[in-house]
């Protein structure tokens, strides 16, 4: 089997884990709702801004607190907590691949 289909199985493990199935049916109960989605969206794109902007870390912590403030409300509607609990576990799981996958390769690069 080459490195493209090797790939495609790592993918479709993810894909079959207890985190991304989570996290596909909250996004689905956020997109029910179109307001709601919307607000979500607007969210997520004016952190990304934040984010990639080549401002200081203590810039960039107020201004997410200030973006926290505006939406506050929105991380209080049970769909939303799931969405974020669940992207919260999806990201920490996918935290924990990339390590074990960067440590395997690191230490077989490690000069000895």
């Amino acid at each position: 089997m080459g490195l493209n289909e090797t790939v495609r199985d790592f993918i479709n493990s993810i894909k079959y884990t207890r985190e991304y199935t989570e996290l596909l049916q909250s996004k689905v109960n956020i997109e029910r709702n179109s307001s709601l989605k919307n607000e979500v969206i607007e969210f997520n794109k004016r952190l990304g801004e934040i984010y990639s902007s080549n401002k200081s870390a203590g810039v960039i912590e107020l201004k997410i607190k200030e973006l926290n403030r505006q939406f506050g409300s929105l991380s209080q509607l049970p769909e939303v907590d799931r969405f974020l609990k669940a992207s919260k576990a999806f990201n920490d799981m996918m935290v924990t691949v990339y390590k074990t996958m960067n440590d395997s390769i690191e230490a077989d690069l490690r000069l000895k």
